[in-house]
């Protein structure tokens, strides 16, 4: 089925089990801040917090999306029929809160199914989606109907990957995570989506699938 993809092969043909429809991981999120709690498999204070922190940029991101004409162009042309969209994600994950929501909204304006599948879940179909060999997300899986991986997008646009990068490989001493994170989350507050939407319009193009 797919060269390499086991466990994305076991999932679909089992029944693409651990899916949820984006409508109901938003309500999930919801529920979640409500509870104090998150989508991982054990309590964390810290991962409840930043679920809280989420929503709420998730919330925002929704609100406030503007795509280009281009990319509006093959959302409409109907040519995206027939697709399936998979997206791995967690609540806690911060660089998911500032896209999570566009893929959704472009799956909203295409007509194209779209499954929601925790990293941590059971299937594990992150394995075979690894970023320089971690569990990276959020990563976005094109398909087609048959289950057939055409492209995929992750975990991040390729500036604040870089970004990222930098700061992996940085000597020490360098800023504590927690405040590297809050700079990319500042960058993504500056680019508005519109990195996002230029490499969302490059997977479309280049996966062949218009």
């Amino acid at each position: 089925m797919n060269e390499e993809r086991s466990r994305w092969d076991a999932w679909w043909t089992g029944g693409r089990k651990d899916a949820m429809t984006y409508p109901t991981y938003a309500k999930a999120m919801q529920d979640w801040v409500a509870l104090q709690s998150h989508s991982g498999p054990k309590p964390s204070e810290a991962l409840a917090e930043y679920t809280r922190l989420n929503a709420f940029r998730m919330h925002r991101v929704g609100k406030t999306a503007q795509w280009p004409p281009a990319l509006d162009a093959i959302l409409d042309s109907g040519a995206l029929q027939g697709q399936h969209w998979v997206l791995i994600t967690e609540s806690w994950c911060g660089d998911a809160a500032q896209t999570v929501p566009l893929i959704g909204a472009l799956a909203e304006r295409a007509k194209v199914p779209l499954d929601v599948v925790l990293r941590d879940a059971p299937s594990q179909i992150i394995g075979d989606f690894l970023t320089n060999g971690g569990r990276s997300i959020p990563m976005w899986i094109v398909a087609d109907s048959a289950g057939k991986v055409l492209g995929h997008w992750g975990p991040r646009p390729k500036e604040a990957q870089n970004m990222v990068a930098d700061y992996k490989e940085a000597a020490d001493p360098k800023p504590e995570y927690r405040v590297f994170a809050g700079e990319v989350q500042k960058w993504y507050s500056r680019n508005k989506g519109v990195a996002f939407f230029d490499e969302a319009t490059q997977l479309l193009v280049g996966s062949r699938i218009i």
